[in-house]
């Protein structure tokens, strides 16, 4: 008779549950029934969440839900409604979900994680405006950019053309770069510093990338997980080492006349607080020191990135990278090097970039959005506080919006003039858009056309002779990075 009784119980629990699912989940999209306790976190792997979300959107539409634990998750990949969530009525989803490595990583300060709110837009705003005094025009950038060229074109030409590991190389110029830009100073590769940041940055970079079983069951938060502890203390060296060198650029005082990115935030908040007295206070010093931090990161990590996979692509297709040649040689010629007001001359060259983009798109899945509001969604009901996730990665390699999506055809970008065409935001957007836009943008391209620009004129990359292709497969995490590989560079022109 007690057996009996359980037995009911239990199928009452079960029919309740059922019940009060598919009440609770009526108006929103559809997607596949979670399982007890870990929702669908089932369905998706690690290293390939782009891909399995697309697997999924094939039998549940371009927008569809599923849960991570008990986390109600959207996720969106077609273009009207990416473009609702980010342009359209990005304000409804420019919210950022509670993540606690994500917590960890930032505190809240960082610009990227942290959640919406007016003190999050007065911190953009400054953030925007320290971009703008320091970057007019492109011209500081586009001067430091040349110094660090020169380097790593005689790293690539001591290689007298033997088989080298170019994606070390390239990382090094572009930390080099971002160092210069927010620090006000480069490195030797050597230089103990130097080396301790990359450390650092590595780490946190890796850690962030694998993710923590508390970003889906948060309340695990409380066990003295070994990755969140090692991440703590990495982002407590971090803070320490960008610290030091806020401070010495307090002391140094140049808001007059800012000498980098640094020195552009003070002069920035000073104008702010100058202008409006009330937000004295919101610009703290740790909050401009996790944005120094943050554009280190994120400019190293994204352009670094981009800048392999482009080479990675030149040499699997070395009749594109010899129209790169033709084009270089017709528009600059062999006595001197590309520069920024090229760009417009030279558009074979942004059709690449822009296909390259596309093609590897790094950040497949961006930062996770999340509703401020009741809001909808295409139709559907989005309740406040939902994790919204843009398959930018689906938008990218949809086949519906691209001819041969998995094949690199910068062609895909030009008229029939051979004229580049940007493409429409509603189906490109490598840098995502809207309120929650990459801050790095313009930076990230100036160094993307600069870079790849002079290392095609000087150079010519080709794989090693009787060595298999490197391979196509990503380095899954926070950016899709291709996996170390080896070319042999020769010199196209003497200098």
């Amino acid at each position: 008779m007690i057996e009996q009784l359980l037995w009911f119980v239990l199928v009452v629990i079960l029919v309740t549950l059922t019940v009060n699912y598919f009440i609770a989940t009526k108006h929103l999209p559809p997607g596949p029934f979670p399982l007890p306790i870990i929702g669908n976190a089932h369905k998706l792997a690690a290293n390939s969440r782009h891909v399995d979300l697309m697997h999924l959107e094939k039998q549940y539409g371009k927008v569809f839900r599923l849960y991570l634990g008990s986390q109600l998750v959207v996720v969106v990949s077609g273009g009207d409604a990416v473009q609702e969530v980010l342009v359209t009525r990005s304000s409804n989803f420019a919210g950022r979900p509670s993540i606690h490595s994500s917590e960890v990583y930032s505190k809240g300060r960082a610009i990227g994680f942290a959640d919406y709110s007016s003190e999050w837009r007065l911190h953009r705003k400054l953030a925007l405006s320290a971009l703008k005094l320091y970057g007019a025009g492109g011209i500081k950038q586009e001067a430091i950019v040349t110094n660090e060229f020169d380097l790593l074109m005689e790293r690539v030409r001591s290689r007298n053309g033997q088989p080298h590991d170019i994606t070390r190389e390239i990382r090094l110029a572009v930390t080099n770069v971002i160092c210069a830009l927010v620090f006000g100073s480069r490195y030797e590769p050597d230089d103990p510093e130097f080396l301790k940041f990359s450390e650092i940055t590595n780490s946190i970079v890796s850690m962030l990338a694998a993710g923590s079983i508390v970003d889906v069951f948060p309340w695990l938060r409380f066990y003295p997980f070994k990755s969140i502890q090692l991440l703590k203390e990495k982002c407590k060296e971090r803070d320490e080492l960008v610290g030091r060198i806020y401070r010495e650029h307090v002391e140094a005082n140049r808001v007059a006349a800012p000498q980098d990115l640094t020195d552009a935030l003070l002069k920035a908040r000073k104008e702010a607080e100058e202008e409006d007295s009330s937000v004295s206070g919101s610009f703290t010093d740790d909050k401009l020191v996790s944005t120094m931090g943050e554009v280190f990161i994120a400019g190293m990590e994204t352009t670094a990135t981009s800048l392999c996979w482009a080479l990675l692509y030149l040499i699997y297709n070395p009749k594109i990278q010899e129209m790169l040649h033709q084009e270089l040689d017709e528009v600059i010629g062999p006595d001197r090097l590309p520069e920024l007001r090229d760009k417009k001359n030279l558009p074979y060259l942004e059709a690449t970039i822009a296909e390259t983009l596309r093609l590897s798109s790094i950040g497949p899945l961006a930062i996770p959005h999340k509703a401020t509001v009741d809001t909808t969604l295409q139709g559907y009901h989005i309740p406040k506080g939902t994790t919204v996730l843009v398959n930018l990665w689906s938008l990218h390699h949809d086949p519906a919006i691209w001819d041969d999506p998995d094949k690199f055809i910068p062609e895909r970008f030009l008229d029939k003039d051979g004229k580049f065409v940007p493409p429409k935001q509603d189906r490109f957007l490598p840098f995502s858009a809207g309120r929650r836009a990459c801050l790095g943008e313009s930076l990230a391209r100036i160094e993307l056309f600069l870079i790849l620009a002079r290392l095609l004129h000087r150079f010519r990359f080709e794989n090693p002779p009787g060595s298999d292709l490197p391979t196509l497969v990503p380095i899954a995490g926070l950016v899709l990075m291709p996996q170390p590989f080896e070319v042999c560079a020769s010199c196209r022109h003497e200098s």
